[in-house]
């Protein structure tokens, strides 16, 4: 028997890498200040609580500290003091698409710690333009910063694509440090997407405001809401708009009409969670090797240390 529903030929979605522009970069590092985005939470105990094991990988020799994505490197700062601390010179490359976040990160480095051992220079755009000169000065071992979920954010394909390609711009011996979120309760993982004081809805629907601006999109955020559900097929935790009424949207830049029935949701964003065989089983298929492993208290999230082989 045919089915009385009439479902849209293709789900629709958009890349959540559009949402950080300066103002997109500001509502997320309000999110990461909660105590409820538990990746967040954890990422910032791993570094409290294992500081030294990261500074002392790189206090034997000249080493350059590069961190794809930086945002307001706040984490990162954690590492730096201890170094810095420690008087080891330190050269930190914080690369983002961001320039406010840039601006503001560089700005405020450079004023804590004038007349120390950290110099610092911040890169605006594509991590792998910046990483193309970066690891080719000689005498300098590398280890590069990959925090937070970004790699998450990617499917397993992009996510092996983007490794593949980290890999090549390396040398031997070089470090990268990758945060994971680790797979867990969905209930748990529910609740860090769809938090109380409504951040990652104000997070979404800026999505929609930025297409208005750049693409001259007629958007009506007003009528678009924000859901996380956990996938478990997947094992990524999935974020959509979703549409309150029937209606039509605009993108002019695009010259076409985008569709809307009642409740039809735009796919904004996929967080995948991982287990530790899976996490090694990315690293040795991409050339590396797991040298650490380092964990909050409740193990909900692990910063995986690998050396290039």
């Amino acid at each position: 028997m045919q089915s009385w529903r009439v479902f849209p030929k293709k789900n629709k979605c958009l890349p959540s890498w559009l949402i950080f522009d300066n103002q997109g970069s500001a509502i997320f590092k309000e999110i990461t200040k909660s105590q409820e985005y538990l990746p967040a939470a954890c990422e910032f105990e791993i570094f409290n609580r294992h500081i030294n094991t990261i500074t002392n990988l790189i206090s034997d020799q000249p080493f350059q500290l590069i961190e794809l994505g930086s945002g307001d490197g706040g984490k990162t700062q954690l590492l730096i003091e201890s170094i810095v601390n420690k008087k080891i010179d330190l050269q930190y490359y914080p690369i983002d698409i961001s320039e406010g976040s840039i601006r503001n990160l560089v700005s405020t480095l450079k004023s804590k710690y004038l007349n120390t051992t950290l110099k610092v220079s911040g890169l605006i755009g594509d991590y792998f333009v910046g990483l193309k000169n970066l690891t080719k000065k000689p005498n300098y071992r590398n280890m590069v910063l990959f925090l937070g979920v970004t790699l998450n954010n990617m499917t397993p394909l992009d996510a092996n694509i983007f490794l593949k390609k980290l890999h090549k711009y390396l040398n031997k011996q070089d470090l990268v440090l990758i945060g994971f979120d680790l797979i867990k309760s969905p209930k748990i993982i529910y609740n860090a997407y769809n938090d109380s004081k409504g951040l990652f809805e104000k997070f979404n629907l800026h999505l929609l405001d930025r297409i208005n601006r750049v693409l001259g999109g007629t958007f009506e955020k007003e009528f678009f809401v924000h859901q996380g559900h956990y996938n478990p097929t997947i094992q990524a935790l999935e974020s959509y708009l979703y549409s309150t009424k029937k209606q039509t949207v605009r993108i002019q830049n695009l010259n076409k009409d985008f569709k809307f029935n009642a409740w039809e949701g735009i796919k904004t964003e996929q967080s995948y969670k991982f287990s530790i065989e899976e996490i090694e089983l990315l690293a040795e298929k991409n050339g590396f090797q797991i040298i650490k492993k380092l964990y909050d208290s409740r193990e909900y999230f692990v910063d995986s240390i690998w050396e290039v082989q």
